[in-house]
């Protein structure tokens, strides 16, 4: 099926200002240009060190997102590639508790500007969910509900804070290779409200193309749960990579397509200055 271009996106891309991206800008973009992208969002993890008497510190890349270095590499881009796609400046805002205390001052410290904030949650105590240390004392069961749990949690507290416009890799937990398959079924009360609590706040939800690549072979979220979204009323969809090197930015966009038609959509959200338009599909 052809789509219009614009609908060929990925707004989920770390460089190498992401500590574990391994690309640099101008070979991300260059990438997304040759695989027909028409536009790319750069979602630097943005990502705080906990204070020492923090309960419950939680996984950190390594450092803060330079902000300055980071604006002007995208501001070069766009003078670059600005005729044949277009690129927006982005991050993925943990949404452990200490990251969420320091977003506000630091994007005032910095005078920063967003054009879309991706909302992720990745750690509980100190672990990494899509990891079997974190599955597998607890069992996949009982790991994925805590783990609901804790994302409800701080996306509530984003919600308070107007901190993020999209919900990333939803049932990221499932990545874990003892997880198993997941099945929306044995999860359907907590899953269901977070949903309902990102559709009455506006938030959207992204559909991440890595877990085709990943144990789960499916994107994350699932078709149940992306049908369930759109039942209860979701609107607001976007499409991410979780690229961390120039050679996934786009893969699977055209399927993620497909897929988000199939659970009953007929367009995807762009963003620009943390503002939703849509595009059909």
């Amino acid at each position: 099926m052809t789509y219009v271009r614009d609908a060929l996106i990925d707004y989920h891309i770390h460089t190498t200002f992401s500590e574990d991206g391994r690309s640099s800008p101008e070979e991300c973009a260059a990438a997304a240009v040759s695989r027909g992208l028409g536009g790319v969002t750069f979602t630097e993890h943005l990502e705080f060190i906990p204070d020492l008497d923090d309960p419950e510190p939680a996984y950190v890349p390594g450092r803060v997102l330079s902000a300055a270095s980071y604006l002007k590499a995208v501001t070069t881009l766009r003078r670059t590639w600005g005729q044949r796609i277009t690129i927006g400046l982005g991050a993925e805002l943990g949404l452990e508790p200490h990251n969420l205390k320091a977003y506000e001052p630091y994007l005032r410290e910095h005078r920063l500007s967003f054009d879309y904030v991706l909302g992720s949650f990745h750690s509980v105590l100190g672990t990494l969910v899509q990891l079997s240390e974190f599955t597998d004392p607890l069992g996949p069961k009982a790991a994925a509900r805590l783990y609901f749990e804790r994302l409800l949690e701080g996306t509530k507290r984003a919600i308070e804070l107007k901190a993020c416009d999209v919900l990333g890799h939803l049932d990221l937990v499932k990545r874990s290779p003892s997880f198993g398959a997941f099945r929306l079924a044995n999860h359907r009360h907590e899953v269901e409200e977070i949903l309902r609590t990102i559709i009455a706040a506006g938030m959207g939800l992204e559909v991440n193309t890595s877990g085709w690549r990943q144990p789960p072979r499916e994107p994350y979220p699932g078709l149940d749960t992306l049908k369930l979204y759109r039942r209860l009323g979701g609107e607001i969809v976007t499409v991410g990579s979780d690229s961390h090197a120039a050679s996934t930015v786009g893969l699977e966009s055209a399927r993620a397509l497909e897929f988000i038609r199939a659970a009953g959509f007929t367009r995807l959200a762009l963003f620009s200055d943390r503002k939703a338009r849509f595009v059909s599909i």
